[in-house]
């Protein structure tokens, strides 16, 4: 098994797939799947999650807040939409609460398929890499059709604005 690089900082973009915490001595990284491979960051996934907001112009509780507006606010374990690449809303959601040391952020744009296995959830990547996730495939699912409705309603709120600024 060949080592993962480890860096200090990444941005998720549509070449980011999955975020996974991992133990490294007693600091909680992460492990981020992506296009070109796996690379190990020296920051916990929540870190990854809030800087990419920052870095495309957002702040990470604004997002939150946009899923609350549209989902409701009793959900916590809210999708957020980290940027727009050509109008599309780059969308990552969590499995679990997003302060859990456990929980992993999958990006919407990454699952071509999905299924039950022992009361888990496989996921298929784009990449046909497929990933165990530790929880039912029905809690899955609700975060995976969250996710997909936030992402839908942003692209609509969008195109309204967009169309407002043509007439």
């Amino acid at each position: 098994m060949k080592k993962l690089q480890t860096v200090d900082s990444y941005y998720l973009s549509f070449n980011s797939y999955l975020i996974e915490p991992i133990e490294h001595g007693d600091k909680l990284y992460s492990r981020v799947y992506d296009k070109s491979g796996e690379v190990i960051v020296s920051r916990k996934p929540l870190y990854i999650i809030r800087k990419s907001c920052d870095l495309m112009g957002s702040k990470y509780n604004a997002a939150r807040e946009f899923s609350k507006r549209f989902l409701g606010d009793s959900k916590h374990k809210l999708p957020v939409i980290i940027a727009y690449d050509y109008g599309v809303p780059l969308v990552f959601f969590p499995i679990l609460s997003p302060t859990s040391s456990s929980n992993v952020w999958v990006g919407l744009h990454s699952i071509i398929n999905i299924q039950s296995v022992n009361d888990q959830t496989k996921i298929t990547l784009k990449d046909e890499r497929e990933i165990i996730l530790q929880l039912p495939q029905t809690s899955f699912n609700n975060q995976y059709v969250r996710a997909t409705m936030l992402q839908k309603h942003a692209s609509n709120k969008r195109l309204i604005i967009q169309n407002d600024l043509l007439l």
